[in-house]
This record gives structure tokens, C-alpha cells and sequence, in this order.
């Protein structure tokens, strides 16, 4: 009887229940807007509601495709939603404004700076001139794709994933988003980015003039050319195959530069330091408390050392003279914990590397084949 009487309930319940509670799902919709410009203004753009995608074309006009989304039990319940938000533009006297949010109400505006309670998702497809210089603010937790841009960029935002790529943009370019995952790919730039702990990742850069703020992630480099100057709290800095000039500082984080041609100014309490170079067209300086110290050098170097251990082993696999004598019988073994020297015959580039607790090595490669 209990288990009829239960049968019963439970028979009664899903009679009661609209059928439509248990029929709930993803609904999306889909708009286009094309918006004239009539001068030539910055770009700014603030959004919340989904992630963004823009991308630099010709055309004196902005196009922006707006991909709706809600889960709701019958599609005119969603239609009703997606009426409340909608996207406006205007044009001030600086610059040219995007928003998506409620446009119901009589301050418009005000609504579409309070977005964050909407159950609709948005994400953008923009077009714009690429030349424009681009301001945008995100939602935390949103992702961002912008390629073939050529004028200035600004982004702020918190634990986003930010990808950029063919970015050309000159000296106009600055991110400044808390625990963002951030990638720039086949880019030409000059600015600054701050990551915080999250990872970055810089492909295929050329000609770039960075200054990188992170606290511990990763910063790594794969192929480019430049200027880099980066700074960390424990992150540690992984580059390959760059030519310039890298500087890096970081409390407990270490550095590791594989076939560098360039000159490099690593300064790290506890990190190691492994640095491999093709070519040194510059002063090389190490100074670390705790870490061991790593330089791999082309076996035609020639230059000056200038190397310091209070507590490890120094070792050289160079002859070098030290006042006017020649000290073949350094050559490979450790040698006392201070080290002066020439390699060859000039007295340049200047290889500085001193640890106070670690070791230092100077280590001849193989010659490439």
C-alpha cells in the first residue's frame, strides 16, 4: 500500500508540473548590426556578458554580429529575454562607444553599464577599421580573440584568456588584466603587459619593445626579436630562439634563455640561471644569491670574464689569459672561486656572473655541424 500510495505522489507531481519545467534548453539567437562612422574616432568597448572577437578589416565601418544565448523552457520565453538586451552605439566627442545590456528603462545608459545580472549570454563578432585605436574593458572570466590590428590597444579585465595575433600596432600597447591567461602570436609591438600569476606566451614576435609584470606564472617566448624586460616574484622566464636584448628580475624565479644571440641582464635571489647563446652582440650580467649560474658559449668566443663564487665552484671551459699568463691548465676543471680572464684577444663583450651561494660554469658548446 505505502508504495502505491508513494506511486500516486509522485503521479500527482508530474501532472502538476508544467511539462515545460522538464523540457528546459539551450536557446540561441542571432543578430547583425552595421554601425556608419563619420569621423575617425578611438573605438572603446565594455562587455560582460560573453567573450569578444575582433578583427581588423578596411572598410570604414564597424559590423558587430551578436550571438545570444539563454536556457529557458520554451522558445518564446527566451525571445522575450533576448528583446531586453540589445546593443547600442554612439559617438562622443573622443571616441566611438559599444555596449550590450538591458535597454529597457528610461536612462538608457545606466542600464547598459548595470549588465551583470542578466541570465543572457552574449558573445561578439566585431569588425572594425584596423587602424582604430581599441579600448576594452571585459567581464571577469570572459575570452577575447583580436588579430590584424594595427592601431593602439588597451585591455583591462580579471582571470581572462586574452589571444592576440597579427597586431601591428606601434608603441600603443597595454594590458593590464589581473590572472589572465595571455598569448600574442605573429605580432610587432611596443607596450607593457601585467599577468599576474597566469602563464604568457609570446610567439613569432619581431621587433618588439616589452616590459612584462607577472607574480608567478610563466613567462615564455618561442622565436622573435626585440627588447624584452620582465619582472617576477617567483615566475621564471623560458625563452628560445631570440634575438635582442633581455632583461629579467625576480625574487625566487629562474631563467632559462636557449639559442639567445643578444645580450642579457638576469638578477634572481634563489633561481637558476641557464643561459645557451648562438651569438653575444652585448654585455652578459648574472648576479643571483642562492641559484647556480650556466653560460654555454660558441667555441669562437671571445671576451671578458668576469666571474664570482663566495661558496661554489667556478669552472671554465675557456683558456684565458689573466695578466699577460696564459692559463691553459684552467681549461675544464674548477678553478678558484674568482675568476678574471680574457678569451682570445678582445676584451669585449663583458660576461659579469656572480652567485653568492651557487656555482658558476662557462661551458664551451659543440660546434655546429
Amino acid at each position: 500500500m505505502k508504495d502505491q500510495a508513494l506511486s500516486l505522489i509522485l503521479v500527482f507531481l508530474s501532472l502538476a508540473v508544467s511539462p515545460s519545467v522538464w523540457s528546459s534548453s539551450l536557446i540561441e539567437h542571432e543578430e547583425e548590426r552595421v554601425v556608419p562612422l563619420r569621423r575617425s574616432l578611438p573605438l572603446y568597448l565594455q562587455h560582460n556578458l560573453g567573450s569578444v572577437s575582433v578583427q581588423g578589416w578596411v572598410q570604414d565601418r564597424i559590423k558587430v554580429v551578436l550571438k545570444k544565448r539563454l536556457v529557458a523552457e520554451t522558445p518564446l520565453r527566451a525571445e522575450e529575454e533576448f528583446k531586453k538586451i540589445s546593443l547600442v552605439t554612439f559617438e562622443g566627442p573622443d571616441r566611438h562607444e559599444i555596449r550590450v545590456g538591458h535597454s529597457q528603462g528610461a536612462d538608457l545608459v545606466s542600464k547598459m553599464r548595470n549588465r551583470s545580472r542578466s541570465a543572457v549570454e552574449v558573445d561578439l563578432e566585431i569588425k572594425a577599421p584596423y587602424q582604430t585605436d581599441l579600448t576594452l574593458v571585459l567581464g571577469e572570466g570572459r575570452e577575447l580573440k583580436l588579430e590584424q590590428w594595427r592601431g593602439g590597444v588597451t585591455v583591462s579585465g580579471k582571470g581572462n584568456r586574452l589571444r592576440f595575433s597579427k597586431l601591428t600596432g606601434g608603441k600603443n600597447f597595454l594590458v593590464q588584466c589581473v590572472e589572465c591567461d595571455t598569448e600574442v602570436r605573429e605580432s610587432r609591438i611596443q607596450g607593457r603587459i601585467s599577468v599576474g600569476s597566469k602563464p604568457l606566451l609570446l610567439s613569432d614576435i619581431e621587433e618588439v619593445d616589452l616590459s612584462i609584470d607577472g607574480s608567478s606564472g610563466e613567462i615564455r617566448v618561442e622565436r622573435g626579436s626585440g627588447s624584452l624586460n620582465a619582472r617576477t616574484t617567483t615566475g621564471r622566464l623560458n625563452l628560445t630562439r631570440f634575438r635582442g636584448q633581455v632583461a629579467f628580475q625576480s625574487e625566487d624565479g629562474g631563467a632559462f634563455l636557449n639559442q639567445m644571440d643578444g645580450s642579457a641582464d638576469i638578477q634572481t635571489r634563489s633561481g637558476q640561471v641557464v643561459l645557451d647563446f648562438d651569438g653575444i652582440k652585448g654585455p652578459v650580467r648574472v648576479d643571483t644569491e642562492k641559484g647556480d649560474i650556466q653560460i654555454s658559449l660558441v667555441p669562437q668566443f671571445e671576451g671578458l670574464l668576469d666571474l664570482m663564487s663566495l661558496r661554489g665552484e667556478v669552472v671554465v671551459q675557456f683558456p684565458y689569459d689573466l695578466a699577460g699568463v696564459r692559463n691553459r691548465n684552467r681549461y675544464g676543471p674548477k678553478s678558484p672561486g674568482r675568476v678574471e680572464g680574457i678569451v682570445g684577444k678582445r676584451a669585449s663583450p663583458v660576461i659579469h656572473a656572480q652567485s653568492k651561494e651557487g656555482g658558476v660554469r662557462i661551458l664551451r658548446k659543440a660546434p655546429s655541424r
